[in-house]
């Protein structure tokens, strides 16, 4: 299936049961690429440290159509692969397979730049959206502390206070100007355990 808009998530985790380090997030409309195609070069980001066998990972897919006044179709992607959140060689080379694996699909897609940067406020709720669907963390909840701009890049960073004291950051615009990139962050993952998946209602 080739969707008309597709979420193409790579997050950065120690292990499954943590929530992550960072994530990188795009956007596209139009990739012209099936599911399976994106699957696959997504799989490259596992071997990118050079070692003998890859990274542990793990991706899931999930596609639909909808057709509510305008019919369209959707693809959510998310891939979850094993570094060094620490930093270092491994998760540099890790990061450098992202934003090349990313800039292919951009290429492969209908995706434009910004025509102008968003203002602020936009450019807030992008990263707050992303920030609640890896973070699970309410919008009313995160507190801007540091707001910067780069115009020469396109590109926004924000540092967010949680109410709870945990802090988040996101960058928007991460990858040449595309405004449906993001990248979000958090301190102290080792902190954040996912919490167990809720086992279904045996009466429903």
């Amino acid at each position: 299936m080739r969707a008309q808009e597709s979420r193409i998530s790579v997050a950065l985790v120690e292990t499954l049961h943590h929530y992550p380090s960072e994530v990188w997030e795009l956007g596209l409309v139009h990739l012209d690429m099936f599911t399976e195609e994106v699957v696959e070069e997504l799989d490259a980001i596992a071997w990118s440290e050079g070692n003998e066998y890859p990274n542990h990972s793990s991706i899931s897919a999930k596609t639909g159509k909808f057709n509510w006044g305008a019919s369209g179709s959707f693809a959510e992607i998310i891939m979850e692969v094993s570094s060094n959140a620490g930093g270092g060689v491994g998760a540099v080379a890790v990061t450098a397979a992202i934003k090349s694996v990313y800039e292919k699909f951009r290429s492969r897609s209908q995706s434009g730049a910004w025509q102008s940067m968003p203002s602020p406020d936009e450019a807030v709720s992008i990263a707050k959206s992303s920030l609640h669907r890896h973070y699970n963390v309410a919008f009313d909840n995160l507190a801007v502390v540091r707001s910067d701009a780069d115009a020469e890049s396109r590109r926004y960073d924000f540092e967010f206070s949680h109410s709870d004291g945990r802090k988040f950051g996101a960058t928007v615009g991460a990858i040449k100007g595309i405004p449906s990139c993001t990248r979000v962050w958090a301190e102290g993952n080792d902190l954040m355990p996912r919490p167990d998946p809720t086992p279904p209602d045996p009466g429903n």
